[in-house]
């Protein structure tokens, strides 16, 4: 690649990334290609997939498009047959694609539930196993999961969608116990507040202001962007993590690691040991 700051440490690698056409995806895929892998770009719009594809092919990478719906089991198998009628093999699998649309707990219908539950939990199981077949022949290959901070709690009115990432966490577990004797690792990366398309669809223009340079609930008083999460699945991908396999790899700004109570308190609490 161009980039000087590449570090090629994916070079001769293959990848599939699902829901590579905007956002975080799209990130995803031009770091793995930046890093020397070759990278198969999937979501349902072939538009935005060939943009990327553009840009990672003008930054002297190599990718290709396959449109599919991850949640059928047939475009499941016809996306991963081309990567390794391409390729003879696939080394690296990232899961990214999921849907976030729905109404209040009370609002929501069966309907938009399964629909949520189908793209981001059985889209992401179709794929593994499929995938996972392919790799038990090489003994030797890296699954990363798209999972979120809302595995940890809410932040939102989102019942379906922090219900997927908490069975996508747990999913890649129980696939760490199964794959790991087979040469294959499963780690999820969960993201916290990211700067991208959606979050900036749902918030106004003082609330993007505010998150973007005085988030106050953050540690780092930021955003995290695309890049940073993109970062961190090239180094779960790669050999500098082998022997990483079952961890939520949390990306979020320091996020989580406070529970912001006393920060909400009317004056500051007596610090102990004071005057002694």
């Amino acid at each position: 690649m161009s980039d000087n700051n590449s570090l090629n440490r994916l070079s001769g690698k293959t990848a599939i990334v699902t829901g590579a056409g905007r956002g975080i995806g799209a990130a995803i895929a031009q770091r793995l290609a930046n890093d020397g892998a070759q990278v198969l770009l999937t979501g349902r719009q072939r538009g935005p997939l060939e943009e990327i594809e553009k840009k990672i092919s003008h930054a002297g990478g190599k990718a290709r498009v396959v449109t599919g719906d991850i949640s059928v089991p047939a475009d499941v198998d016809a996306i991963v047959s081309d990567a390794v009628r391409a390729w003879g093999r696939v080394d690296i699998l990232v899961n990214n694609a999921a849907v976030f649309d729905e109404p209040p707990f009370m609002e929501v219908s069966p309907e938009a539930f399964r629909t949520t539950f189908d793209i981001n939990v059985l889209g992401t199981f179709l794929m593994s196993q499929r995938v996972a077949k392919e790799m038990i022949g090489a003994h030797s290959g890296s699954i990363v999961h798209i999972s979120s901070i809302d595995i940890f709690g809410a932040d939102g009115p989102v019942t379906a969608y922090t219900a997927t990432k908490a069975a996508v966490s747990s999913m890649a577990r129980t696939m760490t116990m199964e794959l790991a004797p087979l040469g294959i690792r499963v780690n999820t990366v969960a993201p916290g507040f990211i700067n991208a398309d959606m979050l900036v669809k749902t918030s106004t223009p003082a609330v993007l202001d505010h998150m973007m340079n005085d988030f106050q609930r953050v540690p780092l008083r930021r955003l995290v962007e695309p890049e940073e999460v993109a970062a961190a699945v090239a180094f779960l991908a790669s050999g500098d993590a082998s022997a990483i396999t079952g961890i939520d790899l949390v990306v979020d700004g320091g996020l989580t690691a406070n529970l912001y109570a006393v920060e909400t308190l009317p004056e500051p609490m007596i610090p102990l040991g004071a005057g002694e």
